[in-house]
Formats: C-alpha cells, sequence, structure tokens
C-alpha cells in the first residue's frame, strides 16, 4: 500500500474567486463561510466527466480547522467544468479558528477511481459587522 501522499494527484484549476469570512452581524450567531468559483480544466490524468468536488478542508497555521461538505453547483461547458461552492448559512465558529488571520483552502475532488487536490494558500480571512 502506498502513502496517502502518493495516492493524491494534483487537479488543473483556473481559480476566478475564492473567499472566506466571518459573519458578526449583531443580533446573529457568529458564523464561518467560503464560497468560490473555479473552472475545472480538462487533464490526461482525469475524466472531467467524472470528476467532482468531495469536499473542502480549511487550514490555519497548517492546523485543519474545518472539513467542509458545501453546497456544490456545476455548468459543464466541454473541456472545462465551471464549478461554484459555498457553504450558504455558514458554519458554526470553530474555537481554532483566529478571525484575524488567513486561511488555506484544500479541494478533494474524485473522478470514481482517485481522489485529487488543490491548495489556494493565504486566503484572506474577512470579519463582517
Amino acid at each position: 500500500i502506498l502513502p496517502k501522499t502518493e495516492l493524491i494527484k494534483d487537479v488543473n484549476l483556473n481559480v476566478e474567486k475564492t473567499i472566506s469570512w466571518v459573519n458578526l452581524m449583531p443580533g446573529s450567531k457568529p458564523k464561518f463561510h467560503i464560497s468560490g468559483k473555479f473552472n475545472l480544466l480538462k487533464s490526461d490524468d482525469y475524466n472531467i466527466e467524472n470528476m467532482k468536488l468531495k469536499y473542502v478542508k480549511v487550514y490555519q497555521s497548517d492546523k485543519e480547522v474545518y472539513f467542509v461538505k458545501p453546497k456544490v453547483r456545476v455548468e459543464d461547458k466541454g473541456d472545462i467544468k465551471q464549478i461554484m461552492f459555498s457553504t450558504l448559512r455558514g458554519l458554526s465558529i470553530n474555537k481554532k479558528l483566529n478571525t484575524k488571520q488567513n486561511v488555506m483552502f484544500e479541494f478533494i475532488f474524485n473522478d470514481t477511481s482517485n481522489d485529487f487536490i488543490y491548495q489556494i494558500k493565504d486566503v484572506e480571512l474577512q470579519e463582517v459587522y
């Protein structure tokens, strides 16, 4: 059996936007949100038709803070799959989350036979009041 790191392959993405924020509006419970939009590009390494975004891991200071199964919307455009994702209602604030520090997104995809990964480092974490 190969170590897990050798089972995960890279995926080709063209990222349009990624956003993370904490809703701190008075009168509501604080919530953590992520959303974004990107294009999954065709590759010889995977079958783009079967490729799905399984989940998103959110890290801060090399520690996993959230494991998210976001709401996903997909538009097939031939050699490109446009993918939009969001937490919709948000997640309860994790005590490990520092709202003053940027985060890293790790996207995990699967094409029914292999897992693929893409990381976006230094995503600004905004506080919304």
